[in-house]
């Protein structure tokens, strides 16, 4: 997959929708500059956990939904990660092991 297909975004379209400026919305999550929202709205820069969180309690939305881009790609490290510790915890019977173990096939399927 492309890059630009992990750097696709769709803050522009909420803020739009709800006719904020890039002023206004920068005021509401604590900023000084629009010059931020803008960066953000094209992917040159990733928002932290705090700004994701304000951003979602902002458009009632999840970070998925507002950047799909950047969760596949988090989604998709996090299988390739599952699948190393999988082959890991493979063969092992005790009960944290096999739960560890469904957690990690759920994780593998989903992807």
């Amino acid at each position: 997959m492309s890059m630009s297909f992990f750097s696709h975004n769709y803050l522009a379209t909420y803020r739009k929708r709800w006719g904020l400026s890039q002023r206004q919305l920068a005021y509401l999550l604590g900023w000084d500059s629009a010059s931020s929202v803008s960066r953000f709205e094209s992917m040159g820069r990733l928002p932290n956990l705090m700004t994701a969180l304000k951003i979602e309690a902002l458009f009632e939305s999840g970070s998925g939904d507002i950047f799909p881009g950047l969760y596949r790609r988090a989604e998709i490290e996090v299988a390739d990660r599952a699948k190393v510790l999988y082959r890991e915890l493979e063969g092992r019977t005790d009960p944290k092991s096999q739960e560890a173990l469904a957690l990690l096939a759920y994780i593998i399927r989903r992807s």
